[in-house]
């Protein structure tokens, strides 16, 4: 038996005896946290809050109910695990995603860009730049410096009061600060145009018997004021959820919401990568989606959350989990029944939202802040994000493995196997994000054939 395969089956163990399992628990135990990522993808344990994992079949016997170091009644699910035991969750000391083994390496290796795009890659950015369409209601998209940042409090790791109004200086002065946090206080609503920010990375990704092949990654981030909960929650999971904190406002500031449009050597459009919610996902042009007659993009905004998907008109709805679980992934592949925890992502695009592109470099505190970007709520998973580039695992960061990683199609049998074989084998996303390159490479040519 490996000593990785050691280490899984005594961290199982510690979490039988402690539900709410802390990743800090670990440290103590000798333990090492990597593992936790083979486990949660292996579906042995669920990631229910940052820094905080549980068995998947939590729930036992009535006549059975162990209790958590808390007092918290383990026994129950976990929706009511988070939600009852506020008080003991609230004492776990949480760290930033940003703190994610693997992160400081992939940094280190693949440097940040500290200067913005050229002219011409702006003048390729404004070619390109997507639709958002919005749907009735949506509160819309806002400037991060001009509307956010300007309005809120700034503390360094040390918890001292940074000078006020908070400013692009200071944030970018403390972006390596994992402690260092900003609360946003909103005070009056600013008239300004909306900003999206715009960069272009370049990479080469290896499509098996393609070879390498060069592709330009053009980004767009929109930002909103804050993160809700999918519009489509169960009513009792509404219900729940409801007491825990508001359902429009789970969290604040939602800046992951990019999207991603991959252009070729020839600078022709070939893909588009979406984030929605811990996923990512990818669509060769003109296999996938229909490919674009003007060059530009188009997206919906969900309701209440935020996601992005691909423009369709009139309500439609889009499968939700948690975590990209082997259970479900297959869910979401349309090739098993739905999880324990899944919801519904509604779209219904009521109209298009206007806004300025800019542009700033890849180090920026937008993208690279290490620490929290919206003030701390008393539960696992409603602290404000990290900077914008802390979207995924860094296993998978670079650009061509995020689009790799996130190709699959609902209903498609490979797909589904490649899924299962890898997970089963690793656990590990880069190990199905090389197992789709050929896929991917068969649909670009599919895509250039017709």
């Amino acid at each position: 038996m490996s000593h990785l395969q050691t280490s899984e089956q005594a961290i199982l163990q510690l979490a039988r005896k402690h539900p709410l399992l802390r990743a800090r628990d670990l440290a103590g135990a000798g333990l090492p946290t990597i593992a936790l990522t083979q486990l949660v993808s292996a579906g042995k344990l669920e990631r229910v809050g940052r820094g905080v994992y549980s068995l998947p079949n939590q729930a036992v016997s009535e006549n059975r109910s162990p209790r958590s170091r808390s007092g918290c009644p383990a026994g129950l699910a976990a929706w009511w695990v988070l939600l009852l035991c506020v008080p003991a969750m609230a004492a776990i000391a949480e760290s930033s995603f940003s703190s994610y083994p693997g992160f400081a390496e992939f940094f280190r290796d693949y440097p940040r860009r500290s200067t913005p795009p050229s002219p011409e890659e702006r003048a390729l950015l404004e070619k390109h730049r997507p639709r958002f369409f919005l749907p009735a209601g949506h509160a819309g998209l806002i400037g991060f410096y001009e509307d956010y940042v300007a309005q809120g409090r700034f503390y360094d790791g040390a918890g001292k009061l940074q000078p006020l109004p908070v400013t692009r200086e200071h944030l970018n002065r403390l972006r390596e600060d994992p402690g260092a946090r900003f609360a946003h206080e909103p005070r009056s609503l600013n008239d300004q145009t909306p900003v999206v920010f715009g960069r272009i990375d370049h990479d080469e990704a290896d499509l098996g018997r393609a070879g390498p092949v060069r592709f330009a990654f053009l980004t767009y981030h929109a930002v909103f004021r804050h993160s809700g909960l999918a519009a489509g929650l169960g009513r009792w999971q509404k219900l729940l959820a409801s007491i825990a904190g508001n359902l429009d406002d789970w969290h604040q500031l939602d800046h992951y919401t990019a999207v991603t449009l991959v252009l070729d050597d020839q600078h022709r459009p070939v893909a588009t990568m979406l984030q929605q919610h811990n996923l990512l996902r990818a669509w060769v042009l003109g296999v996938d989606l229909p490919a674009l007659t003007d060059g530009r993009p188009a997206v919906d905004v969900a309701i209440r959350s935020n996601e992005l998907y691909p423009h369709a008109s009139g309500r439609r709805e889009h499968r939700v989990v948690r975590f990209p679980s082997p259970e479900a992934m297959r869910y979401l592949m349309e090739a098993g029944p739905a999880p324990r925890f899944f919801a519904l992502d509604i779209t219904e695009p009521a109209g298009e939202a206007d806004y300025r592109l800019a542009f700033l470099p890849a180090d920026d505190a937008f993208y690279s802040f290490a620490g929290f970007l919206g003030e701390h709520r008393r539960m696992p998973g409603r602290d404000g994000p990290p900077g914008a580039d802390y979207n995924t695992l860094p296993s998978i960061k670079s650009w061509p493995m995020q689009m790799l990683a996130g190709y699959w199609r609902p209903g498609n049998a490979d797909d589904l196997k490649r899924l299962q074989e890898t997970y089963a084998r690793t656990g590990d996303p880069a190990d199905f994000a090389r197992a789709q390159a050929h896929a991917f490479g068969e649909a670009l040519t599919a895509a250039a054939a017709r």
